[in-house]
This record gives C-alpha cells, sequence and structure tokens, in this order.
C-alpha cells in the first residue's frame, strides 16, 4: 500500500492544455513525495503527447535535480531569517553554512513550516510553444550573487567534460552540492544533442528562474 495519498492526475486536461500551448504550472511549498510523484505523471503525459517519451528518465533527473535546490533555496531562506543571519551578508553566509546542513537535516519539519508559513514556493511549469518545450522550476528565494557567479564558473566548465565522472573528480565541493548537480544536468542535456545553452539559472525579479529548453523534435543523439 502506498504511504502517500497519491494526486490524480487528470490527462485530458493536460492533453488539452499541452494541444493548447498554454503552460502547465504545478506549485507546491514543501515538495512532499505525493506531489513529485504527481509531477513525474505530468512529465510522462507530456513527453508521450509531443513523442519524446526517450526523454522521460533525462527530464524526470533534470527537475528532481532543479526543485530540489529550489527547496534547499528556500529552506536556506527561513534558517538564516530564523538565525537572525543576512544571506546576502558574506560573514554571515560562511557563519550559516557552517551549521545549515545538520541543523535542517535534524529539525526539517520545522524549516517545511517555516516556508510555508512565509509563503515560499516552488514552481514548476511545462510549455509547449512554436515548437519548443520549455521547463522552468522557479521560487521565490533569489539566488544571491555569490552562488549565482559560483554556479556560472562551474557550468562554463562544464563543456570541458565528456561524462558525470570527470565532473565529480575535478568540480566535487563539499560545501556546496548545488553546483556539481547543475553541471551533471548540464552534461546529460548535452548527451541528448543538446547546446549548454539549452540550460540557464538567472534572477528574474524576486525569483530564482531554472530553466530548460528543447526543441519538441529533438532527434536522438549520435
Amino acid at each position: 500500500m502506498s504511504d502517500f495519498n497519491e494526486i490524480i492526475v487528470d490527462v485530458d486536461k493536460v492533453n488539452k492544455a499541452i494541444k493548447m500551448e498554454v503552460p502547465l504550472v504545478m506549485t507546491t511549498y514543501t515538495l512532499p513525495r505525493k506531489v513529485e510523484h504527481y509531477i513525474e505523471q505530468v512529465v510522462t503525459i507530456f513527453l508521450d503527447y509531443v513523442k519524446q517519451s526517450r526523454l522521460r528518465d533525462n527530464v524526470i533527473y533534470c527537475i528532481q535535480e532543479l526543485v530540489v535546490n529550489a527547496k534547499k533555496a528556500n529552506t536556506k531562506r527561513v534558517y538564516f531569517i530564523d538565525r537572525g543571519l543576512n544571506l546576502y551578508d558574506q560573514n554571515d553566509y560562511n557563519q550559516g553554512m557552517s551549521t545549515f546542513k545538520d541543523d535542517t537535516l535534524n529539525n526539517i519539519n520545522y524549516y517545511l513550516d517555516l516556508q510555508r508559513q512565509q509563503g515560499l514556493y516552488i514552481k514548476l511549469i511545462l510549455h509547449l510553444k512554436d515548437g519548443l518545450i520549455t521547463i522552468e522550476v522557479r521560487n521565490n528565494a533569489t539566488i544571491t550573487s555569490s552562488e549565482l557567479d559560483r554556479v556560472h564558473k562551474r557550468l562554463d566548465k562544464a563543456s570541458e567534460y565528456e561524462d558525470m565522472e570527470d565532473a565529480i573528480l575535478h568540480l566535487l565541493d563539499d560545501s556546496e552540492g548545488a553546483g556539481l548537480g547543475l553541471v551533471m544536468l548540464v552534461i546529460m542535456l548535452k548527451k541528448l544533442g543538446l547546446e549548454s545553452d539549452a540550460f540557464e539559472l538567472l534572477n528574474v525579479g524576486n525569483e530564482t528562474v531554472a530553466r530548460i529548453i528543447i526543441p519538441k523534435n529533438l532527434q536522438k543523439a549520435s
């Protein structure tokens, strides 16, 4: 028996939205397992509709990486507020990050409740338009300039690596895992035949936006 109440997907509604080129938007505050499962089902329906079901495992991996990063960013935001630290001050940032992982793992439900109370969301958007599949993961805790700079430097290096083992060997950093995960994401997209500009990470207003763009008729890489 399932250990969570499954969210039922309205397949007809999903297919109608894809056909009409209307964005499919899924929003969560804490990313429980039932929402992750729902996302996987919607992604499967979406890719089946555009006849790209072969991309399912790769796309779901990428989305999981992005939504978990967004959840971590929101948790980081409330953690710093709860401790009276300024996320955008380098000294406070270093102090907070020295205890962030252990403290939040040991009391994650407390910090997830804070995220919900403060309206910090994770939003996944799937959109087929003009022959392009756009996947966006948005969260309303903007990434700091130092974090964004560090990630962009890693992404610039991603083109130098042919496989994930190379990336792990050269880029492993115990203090920040997200950058490495995004490099692995870019390498995966590269193996699908996509260029590095198929993925971008940026701040838009009060949101951090991670975006992947895939041609609807993407051919299998040789």
